[in-house]
């Protein structure tokens, strides 16, 4: 059980190693979310299949209540963090692998909006 908390803990260091500033602080966080649901349910991160992620995005999408856009960003760090378990030989291959991504609308920024004289 602690040789496996080591494994998770190294992983999760080689995984935020790769971030700086206020993006690690955030990746952090939103993979913080992913581990605590992990214990919640009694899952081991490394022993997740791809049907624990699918659930981990319900939950987000049903109990939490995110907006889309919420959800694809935490499931990017939920993706990118097993990407790095496979590229470090920690993981054959990612249970992350085929989740879908909630659809988000595009979002409208004044450049889109046109200018006041092509809305006359």
């Amino acid at each position: 059980m602690l040789a496996d908390q080591l494994v998770v803990r190294a992983a999760v260091s080689a995984f935020l190693g790769r971030y700086r500033g206020q993006t690690r602080v955030h990746t952090e966080s939103d993979l913080r979310v992913f581990l605590r649901w992990c214990a919640e349910h009694g899952l081991d991160p490394l022993a997740a299949a791809r049907v624990d992620i699918e659930r981990y995005v319900r939950w987000l999408q049903d109990v939490r209540r995110y907006q889309p856009s919420t959800v694809s960003r935490r499931l990017s760090v939920v993706v990118g963090f097993y990407r790095v378990c496979v590229i470090d030989a920690i993981l054959e291959h990612s249970p992350a692998d085929y989740v879908r991504r909630p659809r988000c609308r595009p979002s409208r920024r004044p450049s889109d909006w046109g200018t006041y004289s092509s809305r006359l």
